[in-house]
């Protein structure tokens, strides 16, 4: 997707995914990925509320796992997506669409960095671009 590729490219990441949420089973599975070492992440679906991924998409609210984060090693380890990507850094930020989640954008590094405030906006704009895309795909 080339959304995705964008991404990667602006916040200088290595990995970047869409995955979308099911509301009648409270499941999150991934769907597009690009820069991943595996096809681990096609196989992973999570309930709402655990790890990060799931809880963006309870909570609504985006979560910034980097260097700035005093335990960012300790929920690194909560995170499948990111053991199984090798990740140190990530952004994780739902994407709305009709005042409901329907989704989470997730970008990430394998190194140990603190992401700008402007690599911060860039994703979130991203969402509203993917949320956009989705409610024409409806």
């Amino acid at each position: 997707m080339h959304i995705l590729e964008e991404l990667n490219l602006k916040t200088s990441s290595d990995f970047a995914a869409i995955a979308f949420v099911v509301p009648i089973s409270h499941h999150i599975y991934w769907g597009e990925a690009v820069g991943s070492l595996n096809e681990k992440y096609k196989g992973m679906r999570k309930k709402y509320g655990s790890g990060l991924i799931g809880a963006v998409a309870r909570h609504g609210r985006m979560i910034v796992i980097d260097d700035r984060l005093p335990n960012a090693s300790q929920k690194r380890l909560e995170s499948p997506i990111m053991l199984a990507e090798k990740l140190f850094a990530a952004i994780a930020a739902p994407i709305f669409l009709d005042n409901e989640i329907k989704g989470v954008l997730l970008v990430g590094s394998r190194s140990n960095r603190v992401y700008s405030q402007e690599e911060i906006e860039t994703i979130v704009d991203k969402t509203k671009e993917v949320a956009l895309l989705l409610g024409v795909e409806k």
